[in-house]
């Protein structure tokens, strides 16, 4: 007489578990892009070591991780020796924490390549095309570096917003021909916005 019972609680644990399954495979999307729309979509580019990491609430009250970074090279933005770049996402002392999925985490002592977007109004910056902001520095016993690419959960769309291929899992890319890449591309992205300056203060 309790078969029915058994069965709709049994229905009811299966549709939790499909619930977690499809909590677990969530991923994260972004548009894919190429070097030049890295930089384009960046406010700040840098190459830096962490320093530190210290999980925190944004000023909106939500998890978040600030980065002290030792920075080698500012190829977009304001350039500084050391600066605090917070990134969403982290887990706090007490316990609390928000995963967000295809926003890389930054580990202590990395040396990374990143493409950085303008700041929130909560002080948090994202990296331009979640993982695809990100590249470690990985240097070999003779001192060569190359450049490692890790997209974790990311789903890739083109430009009208159809789903393409999934990423490869790791990707590696020279390290100079990257940072070769790279400075052509802000050099034609500050001299965009020198042409264009004009325009604007000639409307007023």
């Amino acid at each position: 007489m309790h078969r029915p019972l058994l069965l709709g609680s049994f229905v009811f644990v299966l549709a939790l578990l499909a619930l977690f399954a499809r909590a677990a495979v969530q991923a994260g999307t972004a548009r894919k892009l190429d070097l030049t729309g890295l930089v384009d979509g960046s406010e700040l580019v840098l190459e830096g070591r962490v320093l530190d990491a210290q999980p925190a609430l944004d000023t909106r009250g939500r998890p978040a991780t600030r980065y002290t970074l030792s920075v080698a090279r500012t190829f977009r933005g304001a350039g500084a020796p050391v600066r605090d770049v917070v990134l969403p996402g982290g887990v706090l002392p007490d316990g609390r924490g928000l995963v967000l999925p295809g926003v890389p985490v930054l580990t202590q002592g990395e040396e990374a390549l990143l493409f950085l977007s303008r700041e929130s109004r909560a002080g948090v910056r994202l990296p331009v095309g979640l993982s695809q902001g990100h590249l470690r520095i990985v240097r070999a016993p003779n001192g060569a570096r190359r450049l490692v690419r890790e997209h974790g959960d990311l789903e890739l769309v083109d430009g009208a917003g159809r789903a393409l291929p999934p990423p490869p899992a790791q990707e590696t890319f020279d390290y100079a021909a990257v940072v070769a890449q790279v400075e052509a591309a802000c050099v034609a992205r500050a001299a965009a916005e020198r042409s264009s300056a004009p325009a604007r203060g000639g409307r007023r």
